[in-house]
């Protein structure tokens, strides 16, 4: 699970001000969890708020925070900031470094733009946005040497995908060889009715655990079946999970060291979530950390 969470703390249902975004990375870099936590993720337009923000933070540390920047597709003046962001704070121990790039694509030229504008720079997730006919998007991103990137839920119920959009959207993955991001929605651990939002009179649905999404990515890779495949995604019970020295087990089903290993280096890579303490909290429930 090293580095496995990327912080979306600036985007709903937390939508925190940039300062207390900040404050809270800060706090989770610093705690024994650390491992777990991933890039920073925020919008190009709101890189010189977080460069203002984070100078407080960052002092002479050597190890630079990493940050994911949302940009618009075709938008050459996001690239254009991107580069003079990247060449403002490029010098030694800055204390953070844009290092990926996410970004909506309906289109073959949309890829297309993306890796010539961002090439070998950068990590490179693109979102089909048409989620339920990704496939042929997909198979132009793997070509094209970037990521994908899949949006598994939302604030309204409408926002959360099938389960039979998400199994296509990683078996298209797995077949492809290509490595995939997820986002929104990811908070718990398993599958479940949860609050949507975070106010007290917030409307429920039911969402997708990030253990089901990156163990059904391990588990394709181990070979099980379609079918069952498509039952661990609707897993609900935390029973029926464990993890060993040999790796993770699923109602007798076993999806070894070297599946889980090469599932997090070439497929299921992380997940955004502007909760970080949510996930790290219900993976220490279930004795996962």
């Amino acid at each position: 699970m090293n580095g496995i969470i990327d912080y979306a703390g600036l985007f709903p249902p937390a939508r925190l001000r940039m300062d207390d975004a900040v404050r809270e990375f800060a706090r989770y870099e610093s705690s024994e969890d650390r491992d777990l936590l991933g890039r920073f993720i925020l919008p190009v337009s709101q890189l010189p708020e977080f460069a203002a923000a984070a100078h407080s933070f960052i002092g002479d540390r050597r190890d630079r925070w990493r940050l994911s920047t949302l940009v618009s597709p075709g938008k050459d003046a996001d690239r254009e900031a991107i580069a003079q962001f990247s060449h403002k704070h490029a010098t030694v121990g800055r204390g953070f470094v844009i290092d990926a790039i996410e970004m909506p694509v309906a289109s073959a030229a949309e890829i297309d733009w993306a890796v010539r504008s961002f090439g070998q720079d950068f990590a490179i997730f693109l979102e089909p946005t048409d989620a339920e006919n990704a496939a042929p998007l997909l198979a132009v991103i793997a070509k094209s040497g970037a990521k994908a990137k899949l949006r598994t839920g939302g604030v309204v119920a409408s926002a959360i995908p099938s389960a039979t959009t998400v199994m296509q959207f990683i078996d298209a993955c797995a077949s492809l060889s290509l490595p995939f991001k997820a986002t929104a929605g990811l908070h718990h651990a398993l599958r479940g009715d949860y609050p949507l939002t975070y106010e007290a009179d917030a409307p429920r649905g039911t969402m997708f655990g990030y253990l089901n999404i990156f163990l059904v990515a391990a588990f394709h890779r181990a070979g099980l079946p379609e079918s069952a495949l498509f039952d661990l995604l609707e897993e609900n019970e935390s029973s029926s999970i464990t993890f060993d020295e040999s790796g993770a087990w699923w109602r007798g089903n076993l999806a070894d060291e070297s599946h889980l290993t090469a599932t997090r280096k070439t497929l299921a890579v992380s997940f955004g979530s502007c909760s970080f303490t949510e996930p790290v909290d219900e993976a220490r429930s279930m004795n996962l950390i």
